[in-house]
């Protein structure tokens, strides 16, 4: 396979064989996925939203082996369902078949959760913007994919929406670049600020309500081996009707705040320790609550320079 080719270069057929047959090879920032299906959503999705993406062949290692089957029996027929499988386990309870592509970003975020303990992995949006990174870390309904989605649409290279990648020495972050997952009035929002986004399929009734994902920039995913040294954390807040509000965070409080937002703190013991402790050592700390879309746009525009 030539080198850099991408999966842009493929047409649909190509792809579907693929995902048909021994499976589609991309690399996903550090990892390398191997995804299988014959379901159309996951082949018109995956085309879309992951054109960017290097293809890799199975003469590569390959770190995780990843696939979205119907579920047998009289629900082939029947209100489908469909299951995530790595490897051969299922993780996760059968889902519609109608939301497989959410499903396969889900299951993707497992296998990294589950898996990448040479980094530690946190619950985050992470940015870059003339050298100056923020961390974003948040709990669901703070409105992190949508502020990630907004800072990715006006200038700044995406290294994660869902989760950072920080090495347990250098404290440096490490990009994914993956697609931002929006839901509900989110996809609204984003779709007004620019009629360059790409999305995919929008899916109904998940368990999160209306989702939808949005491609990580050409310049994101070219950028994607680059790692970036940590400058600032900041924990966002939306809330209705509140004018942009910007607080230091002491460093006690933002230690504990990543600690919270870790999927792996405790699984790396003393080596999650030191690194939280290094990290919060390098970078600024703060808390952002807003609600407007231009104020905290500005915001982040002065932050940057």
């Amino acid at each position: 396979m030539p080198k850099n080719q991408t999966l842009s270069s493929l047409n649909t057929h190509e792809i579907s064989k693929r995902l048909n047959k021994d499976g589609l090879v991309l690399a996903v920032g550090p990892f390398t996925f191997c995804i299988k299906s014959s379901l159309p959503s996951i082949v018109n999705n995956v085309q879309k939203i992951y054109a960017d993406f290097q293809l890799l062949s199975h003469d590569d290692l390959i770190d995780f082996y990843v696939s979205i089957k119907k579920t047998k029996g009289i629900r082939r027929f029947i209100k489908p369902q469909i299951n995530f499988y790595s490897d051969d386990y299922s993780p996760f309870l059968p889902l519609p078949a109608s939301q497989a592509f959410p499903l396969l970003e889900w299951g993707m975020n497992w296998c990294i959760a589950q898996h990448a303990h040479h980094y530690l992995l946190l619950h985050s949006a992470v940015l870059e913007k003339n050298g100056k990174s923020v961390i974003l870390p948040a709990q669901s309904g703070s409105g992190k994919s949508t502020l990630c989605a907004l800072l990715a649409l006006n200038g700044w290279r995406l290294l994660s929406d869902e989760m950072a990648l920080i090495d347990l020495k250098s404290c440096q972050l490490h990009a994914l670049a993956r697609p931002i997952s929006l839901k509900n009035e989110s996809i609204k929002v984003i779709s007004a600020q620019s009629h360059n986004t790409v999305f995919g399929e929008i899916v109904d009734d998940t368990n999160k309500g209306t989702i939808s994902h949005l491609k990580p920039s050409t310049v994101s995913v070219e950028y994607v081996a680059e790692p970036v040294r940590p400058f600032a954390i900041i924990f966002p807040k939306y809330q209705v009707n509140q004018a942009i509000n910007v607080q230091e965070t002491d460093k006690a409080t933002a230690f504990m705040s990543v600690i919270e937002n870790s999927f792996n703190y405790a699984v790396l013991a003393e080596a999650g320790f030191n690194t939280v402790a290094a990290l919060i050592d390098q970078v600024q700390c703060h808390t952002l609550t807003y609600s407007s879309t231009e104020e905290v746009l500005a915001f982040f525009e002065e932050f940057a320079h």
